[in-house]
């Protein structure tokens, strides 16, 4: 059977029809689900193809001012002997330590360490590295001041010690200087010492700090260890114990309040004066005594020239036993400060260093 054919105009209806049919499917679906059409992301938009001359930038975790603060001005620089306080921890972040309760002198004796000493003396070992201003690890035969904290217990037997020279193994020598009177030649000597970066220990008097406190806060500003040396120079052995605590304590309290350190852990008996007691109470009041091996005499008797005192500093004994020797000279005295430029090159032309006293015992 054959079809009929289709008018030309009716195939163009049919087509006409077919467009508009699926014109309005479409807008159909689009009004039924317009988000899952509209969400979708245009990708050809997104896309970014960069020249070779572009480059991408990458966040930077460290501020763009500064990573690094500035160092502090000279001026402001803390001294080592700043940094030494008695009541240290171990850490930052650390459990604080208890407070001291008390303190002994102990001498090291062979295959001791810091942290046997700490255990048999109720101490922490960090604790007694920072408060003797330890170097390096401890010699058999160094007087160390062990620090007792609260609820722990001590085996150590105290000791009256006094030190009169350090280690004889190391070509150093410790260069003390005393101040209870006179402050003239001071400027002069600090001057020195800063032109040749040498540092010393000063054992101050309190009344000498309190006259002096320029001074005082100039010998720390560079650099220089402090030591206490009593209050007002009397002859500790004619004193009651609770005499010598006060000496000791009004001292270290004017030195931190006009300097900002502490004067522990090292003393020196004013004259030179001393006998077991007093050793036993500066000990218990966290001081190490120290003496001297030689004296260069430049307070005593008749005034001497700056030629006697380079003689006497430098050849009364030889290179070998100045060796970790304490040198004893004073700060009110002009020959003193005028013979000290020479004294120092005699040392070096020895091959010797001159340091301060925690670097020498």
């Amino acid at each position: 059977m054959s079809s009929l054919p289709v008018p030309r105009n009716t195939s163009l209806i049919l087509i006409a029809l077919a467009f508009v049919t699926g014109a309005a499917l479409g807008w159909l679906l689009r009004d039924i689900f317009p988000a899952s059409l509209d969400s979708q992301p245009n990708i050809a938009a997104a896309t970014v193809t960069l020249t070779p001359t572009e480059t991408t930038a990458t966040p930077s975790l460290v501020p763009v001012a500064s990573a690094t603060p500035p160092p502090l001005s000279p001026a402001v620089q803390p001294s080592p002997s700043s940094t030494i306080a008695p009541t240290a921890t171990s850490s930052p972040t650390a459990t604080p330590l208890p407070p001291i309760v008390s303190y002994s002198v102990y001498t090291v004796g062979a295959g001791e360490s810091l942290e046997s000493i700490a255990a048999n003396g109720g101490s922490d070992a960090a604790l007694i590295e920072r408060y003797n201003l330890l170097t390096a690890p401890p010699q058999p035969g160094r007087a160390l001041v062990v620090p007792r904290l609260k609820g722990r217990m001590s085996v150590l037997t105290p000791e009256a010690a006094l030190i009169e020279r350090g280690r004889a193994d190391l070509p150093r020598v410790a260069l003390t200087l005393d101040a209870g009177a006179g402050s003239e030649p001071v400027p002069s000597i600090l001057a020195t010492l800063r032109e040749r970066d040498i540092r010393v220990t000063f054992f101050l008097t309190g009344a000498w700090v309190r006259d002096n406190p320029d001074l005082a806060r100039q010998i720390v500003a560079d650099g220089h260890e402090i030591a206490n040396h009593s209050l007002n120079h009397p002859d500790f052995r004619d004193l009651e114990n609770e005499q010598i605590v006060d000496e000791l304590d009004s001292t270290e309290r004017l030195i931190k309040e006009i300097a900002g350190v502490t004067a522990r852990p090292f003393f020196r008996p004013p004259y030179g004066a001393y006998d077991r007691r007093v050793l036993l109470t500066v000990a218990e009041q966290g001081y190490l005594p120290i003496y001297w091996t030689l004296d260069s005499l430049d307070s005593v008797g008749e005034p001497k020239t700056p030629e006697f005192l380079v003689e006497r500093v430098t050849t009364t004994l030889t290179a070998e036993e100045l060796r970790g020797a304490i040198i004893l000279v004073h700060c009110g005295s002009a020959a003193t400060a005028e013979a000290l430029p020479t004294i120092l090159d005699r040392f070096d032309e020895l091959g010797l260093e001159v340091r301060p006293l925690s670097e020498v015992l």
